[in-house]
């Protein structure tokens, strides 16, 4: 593959996030692939406005009159101009994190244990919660899901089974279970829509895409739990 092709690559983002920013890096220190990238950028912006006269001319229907030439020194400052602003904007796109990024952080920093102060939850789920705890994600959805097959109704009960199915990345399961608790009415502050939009995210199917932003929309404007989250991840 040449240079060319490596650039179209870059600017067309079919590359790999690893090989993107490898290949930003590189674009700072080999001035044969920025001077190949400046080419690029010229070449479409040359066939841009041909298009643009072609249209011009349909549409008036007279010759579309020629684009005045500028100076080479005058051509090439607003060329390295329009390279710097666009490679600057991919610099700062590959600095922040990206929204799969800001999920995985959640889930390792805020669900790899689970508080046990509710006094009122049975000792099958406390024992689940221990489990979890420990990491024995496996045995403690067994128990969770045992327990709702006789209290189906348990809110608790399907939030931690959500939660234990996507600690295994068994995202359909998740997606299940968080679906079933968003569809609950009679829950104070209902945290069913936006781990379901966590799973979605993780999973990333390509029709999650969609279903992600209308959950992240409701946490926002119904003040759901997870709100703070959903406010950022939706920048």
């Amino acid at each position: 593959m040449n240079e060319l092709e490596q650039v179209d690559r870059f600017f067309q983002g079919e590359m790999p996030e690893t090989e993107r920013r490898k290949f930003a890096e590189a674009l700072k220190t080999d001035p044969e692939l920025a001077s190949a990238a400046a080419f690029y950028l010229q070449a479409r912006q040359a066939a841009r406005l041909e298009v643009l006269a072609e249209k011009r001319k349909q549409w008036e229907g007279q010759p579309p009159r020629p684009i005045a030439q500028r100076s080479w020194l005058g051509y090439a400052a607003g060329l390295a101009a329009v390279l710097l602003v666009v490679l600057g904007l991919w610099f700062w796109r590959m600095q922040e994190p990206s929204r799969r990024e800001l999920a995985d952080a959640y889930v390792s920093q805020e669900l790899q244990t689970l508080g046990t102060a509710m006094s009122s939850r049975s000792d099958t789920l406390q024992q689940g919660i221990g489990l979890y705890n420990q990491g024995k994600l496996p045995q403690a959805a067994q128990l969770f899901d045992a327990w709702l097959v006789q209290h189906a109704t348990d809110s608790d009960a399907q939030r931690l089974a959500g939660l234990t199915a996507l600690r295994q990345k068994h995202y359909d399961q998740a997606i299940e279970h968080f679906q079933q608790l968003s569809r609950r009415t009679d829950l104070y502050a209902n945290p069913g829509p936006f781990y379901e939009a966590l799973a979605r995210i993780q999973r990333n199917r390509p029709e999650d895409a969609e279903a992600v932003e209308s959950l992240l929309k409701r946490v926002v404007q119904e003040g759901l739990p997870g709100k703070a989250e959903a406010v950022e991840w939706m920048k």
